[in-house]
């Protein structure tokens, strides 16, 4: 088995901490300009850096490929679907709303889990999985299939937008809304972002490939600045990006230029300062990053953190330092919440993400 890599948890690590942050500010400023510019993003390609890495799609078959994948995040989605189905239920249940909204809300998170839309946060669960599965294929594939996937990967969002086109009321497939048409919605958005994470997963597997080649941390250093610094002003430029909500901003090309920049940018950096001091912070969150997806909005600890710090602070409805301050204030408890479920799951209930009691961190 191959040693981990210090900057790939720190990558992961850094990935968690900005979409909880991002799940934590409600009003549009430039740092969540900033994080939504790559914070997803830089976890398909570090999962590319790790394909390559690790060789998995060299070495195994596709049985065995799929198998460790859906033992890894299928079982985690699985079981924390459940979780978060039941919990979401009973909350509504303990408010004493009626019967009808108690029903209402089960089905439909038991559909989002179902038609691959996830609970909250969990989304990104099944786009990873669709995105690992299909980039295998072209992986296995020609050359051609594998040129024609990196046009046409650019493309698989707006394909979501003329399916839902398509199907909505006066489109050529017109439906009415419904469990059958909001469904059929759920699950082609969920396979049309994972393409576009397989698009991702590519560009980080072609990457490593000249990346780890790389010896000069010098060259890394100033490499990783000035792709930093430029995706910091592209971000500011093209504000908007919502990977989940499926939205590439104003300017789509800059999505993928942000994605890719930005993600590179942070890693390079993040690997030199790793070359210097322990990123024992970053490391953790990244290695329980999974974990954290699954519970932070699934089982509303966001909620408690951020309305607890509201019972006992003033958080600012303007946009500005003081708010994004009072943010990492609740990220700050949101961190110290979620270290004790995951430290509660790794020591006694790490079948929930799939592992035993030797194997879990």
């Amino acid at each position: 088995m191959k040693e981990r890599i210090a900057y790939v948890d720190a990558a992961k690590g850094l990935s968690i901490l900005m979409i909880a942050l991002g799940h934590i500010t409600k009003i549009g400023n430039p740092v969540d300009s900033w994080m939504s510019s790559f914070k997803v993003s830089i976890f398909y390609i570090i999962s590319g850096f790790l394909i390559c890495y690790t060789g998995s799609v060299r070495k195994r078959s596709f049985t065995e490929f799929t198998t460790k994948i859906l033992k890894n995040i299928g079982i985690p989605y699985l079981t924390f679907s459940v979780i978060g189905i039941l919990f979401k239920t009973l909350c509504v249940y303990l408010k004493n709303k009626p019967s009808e909204l108690v029903f209402e809300t089960f089905q439909r998170y038991l559909y989002d889990s179902i038609f691959l839309k996830g609970v909250n946060s969990m989304w990104f669960i099944p786009t990873l999985f669709i995105g690992e599965i299909l980039f295998y294929w072209i992986k296995k594939s020609p050359k051609p299939i594998k040129l024609l996937y990196t046009v046409a990967g650019l493309f698989s969002i707006k394909l979501s937008d003329i399916i839902n086109t398509a199907l909505s009321q006066g489109g050529i497939l017109e439906l009415k809304p419904g469990d059958l048409y909001d469904n059929i919605i759920r699950l082609t958005n969920a396979v049309c972002k994972g393409f576009s994470a397989a698009w991702f997963l590519g560009a980080g597997y072609i990457i490593y490939l000249y990346y780890r080649k790389i010896k000069d941390q010098r060259v890394k250093l100033v490499v990783g600045i000035v792709f930093s610094a430029i995706n910091l002003v592209l971000s500011q430029i093209n504000t908007g990006v919502d990977f989940n909500q499926m939205k590439e901003g104003k300017y789509p090309y800059m999505f993928y230029i942000c994605g890719i920049l930005g993600s590179v940018g942070a890693i390079m950096l993040l690997d030199v300062i790793s070359s210097y001091i322990s990123l024992t912070f970053l490391d953790y969150w990244g290695r329980n990053s999974l974990i954290m997806m699954c519970t932070h909005t699934v089982l509303g600890m966001r909620t408690v953190a951020y309305e607890g710090w509201k019972k006992v602070a003033f958080i600012p409805e303007k946009a500005n330092l003081e708010y994004i301050c009072e943010c990492l204030v609740v990220l700050a408890i949101l961190l110290m919440i979620e270290y004790s479920i995951i430290e509660v799951i790794n020591r006694w209930l790490p079948f929930l993400i799939g592992k035993s009691r030797n194997t879990a961190n």
